[in-house]
């Protein structure tokens, strides 16, 4: 330890009293990493709705044969430059094997509008689901409301 002679008195200096207090700058970079979280939390965007919604959908396997049916409806606020939906049929390794295309209407379709689409295709026997997508006929890719996978029957 050293010691320092000030007219002719020995004063003892610790080191620990010159030491800095390691603490605070920790404290300050918690508290700014928290206020970090929490404005990156806050300025999350809320999802956009969907453009079309899969109200019914049902795939069944006969002689060769796959047979799509359902209805979907328009949920997007601005009318739709036609509709056509895109199945993927899938393998059990979650590959797409084949997809199929299906035109519901070569209109102008406004919200809430309901259409039906029915499709039948040749059996892709490694196909055990399918999901779907949709577009305008501009092929612009819309949103969609419950995609899938659904179990081909």
């Amino acid at each position: 330890m050293p010691y320092v002679k000030q007219e002719g008195v020995l004063r003892f200096f610790s080191l620990r009293s010159s030491a800095p207090d390691t603490l605070t700058p920790m404290k300050w970079f918690a508290l700014l990493l928290a206020a970090g979280s929490l404005l990156a939390f806050a300025q999350q965007k809320a999802k956009k709705p969907a453009d079309v919604e899969i109200l019914e959908t049902k795939v069944a396997r006969d002689t060769g044969k796959i047979s799509v049916d359902g209805r979907v409806k328009v949920t997007s606020e601005k009318p739709l430059r036609g509709l056509v939906l895109i199945f993927d049929f899938r393998s059990p390794e979650k590959e797409v094997v084949t997809a199929r295309k299906s035109i519901i209407d070569d209109a102008t379709l406004e919200p809430g509008h309901e259409g039906v689409f029915h499709n039948e295709m040749v059996d892709a026997p490694r196909a055990v689901n399918y999901t779907i997508r949709a577009f305008d006929t501009k092929e612009k890719e819309l949103r969609v409301a419950n995609p899938g996978p659904y179990i081909v029957e």
